[in-house]
């Protein structure tokens, strides 16, 4: 997924840096707070591949605890696989590159970080890339609204 140009601001940035709290810095329109819709999570974490090794198991956990809100395991599941597998490649290219100081190995480690930022950023796991999927914002609480929360809820 090859992007040109600056990758965009995410939401939370432009809301801190607009003309108000509900235009960007150029006056467009944000989309509203009420609006932002939420995807139905996921009922539990899928058996991870058996050819994961150790680093891929750990994304495999990882990303489904943490992306839970907003990654399905019927259309996100192939993608998963692939950053779990990628960040296995570079484990094992970083051990490798560890015992070699070759600069070809280096170069791999290199290459294989890029390709599990890829695989990362299309699962949404930057704020730019959760932006580009328009499925979350991150809000920050007021030390009241935490309070009131843990209240409700305990």
């Amino acid at each position: 997924m090859t992007i040109r140009g600056r990758p965009p601001k995410p939401l939370e940035q432009k809301r801190l840096t607009g003309r108000t709290a509900n235009t960007d810095s150029g006056g467009r329109p944000l989309p509203q707070l009420a609006e932002v819709v939420s995807l139905p999570s996921a009922d539990g974490m899928p058996d991870f591949p058996s050819d994961l090794d150790d680093a891929g198991k750990d994304l495999w956990w990882r990303i489904w605890q943490d992306g839970i809100t907003w990654i399905s395991p019927k259309t996100d599941l192939q993608a998963a696989e692939e950053a779990c597998r990628a960040a296995d490649d570079l484990a094992t290219a970083r051990r490798r590159y560890r015992a070699t100081t070759d600069p070809k190995d280096a170069g791999a480690v290199v290459s294989l970080g890029k390709r599990l930022d890829d695989a990362l950023s299309m699962l949404g796991f930057n704020p730019t890339a959760r932006s580009r999927l328009g499925v979350a914002e991150v809000k920050r609480a007021s030390a009241l609204q935490t309070l009131i929360q843990q209240r409700s809820s305990g």
